[in-house]
């Protein structure tokens, strides 16, 4: 085994995920019972990094998630627990192994292309289209009824965590980040009791009004993100330069009041008005939401490729 020098200490790094200095080496082997080979790293978030490496008996690309251990260890953990038990859904990213090494605990998974707030950012317009405004939406939706279906609750959609594949799954797009996940559905289908006070968790930019007031979020709130990240895809958020959260909240309030919609039509308006009658501890009506957004698009088809060039070289 190729033992190459690995930071030991990941407290020696105030900065996190990708601005921190590397937590693997290129070239360093990790795994025990398989051998994976470090090649680069290709993005990083919150507390962890994201490298490729290869399988080195299959030859398979593999993406190796990487997060210190003196951070939270309950959050891969519980990542890795709910990636185990979506493996068979389709807009989910596939785990191949998990271990740790040195100070950081690492999971391997399948290899993703760019995330779509990247992907945004290539457009001329710094815009997508309505047609795949609304295809993101549809698969992001499928996902998240996947998810929900468990019994969990993402907590932080963004366009940042929401990524393209690459290959044959070019196609596809997969929800990714379970850090924030929490389970608020039992097996035996009954919900955890509402707290009379919820800490925030998500981005301020993209979470519904229950999280900035400090309520309990239930399924409907993820797609309240979803549906946030969607108005930004296509034509932009009012409070995108504003920091202060009170403030955020204030101005999404004004624009749900009278909500219109300049590029996605009358029907998108519909969206918010089905997420304000959906309570907790509903299920949302999915199939009826992405008919809304079928509905927006002039001509749909979800077997041509997306609008954005192949920007995914770095994960190749």
């Amino acid at each position: 085994m190729n033992q190459l020098h690995c930071q030991q200490n990941a407290e020696y790094y105030p900065e996190r995920g990708k601005m921190a200095a590397p937590f693997l080496e290129t070239g360093m082997i990790i795994g025990l019972k398989r051998s994976f080979q470090v090649e680069k790293m290709v993005g990083g978030g919150g507390f962890g990094q994201i490298y490729r490496a290869v399988d080195l008996e299959s030859k398979l690309v593999v993406a190796v998630k990487v997060e210190p251990k003196s951070t939270d260890p309950g959050r891969i953990v519980l990542e890795l627990n709910i990636l185990v038990q979506l493996a068979h859904s389709s807009h989910i990213p596939k785990v191949y192994y998990s271990g740790e090494t040195g100070a950081f605990n690492f999971i391997i998974m399948q290899l993703l292309g760019s995330n779509i707030a990247e992907l945004r950012k290539f457009q001329k317009t710094r815009s997508f289209s309505v047609e795949t405004t609304a295809r993101v939406g549809i698969q992001c939706l499928e996902g998240l009824k996947q998810i929900h279906t468990l019994g969990y609750i993402h907590r932080d959609i963004k366009p940042s965590n929401i990524c393209a594949g690459i290959g044959g799954h070019k196609r596809i797009l997969y929800i990714v980040d379970f850090g924030m996940a929490r389970r608020i559905r039992l097996p035996d289908g009954s919900f955890r009791p509402e707290r009379p006070y919820a800490s925030f968790r998500g981005t301020s930019r993209y979470v519904s009004l229950a999280a900035h007031e400090r309520k309990e979020t239930g399924f409907v709130d993820d797609i309240w993100c979803l549906f946030f990240s969607l108005l930004e895809l296509v034509e932009g958020l009012p409070w995108k330069n504003i920091a202060d959260q009170d403030q955020v909240c204030f101005v999404k309030r004004q624009l749900l009041a009278n909500f219109q919609s300049r590029k996605m039509g009358r029907n998108f308006e519909m969206f918010p008005q089905i997420l304000e009658h959906t309570k907790r501890t509903d299920i949302p009506d999915y199939e009826r939401l992405s008919g809304i957004l079928k509905s927006c698009c002039v001509s749909f088809n979800d077997l041509e490729e997306f609008e954005w060039d192949d920007h995914d070289e770095q994960y190749r």
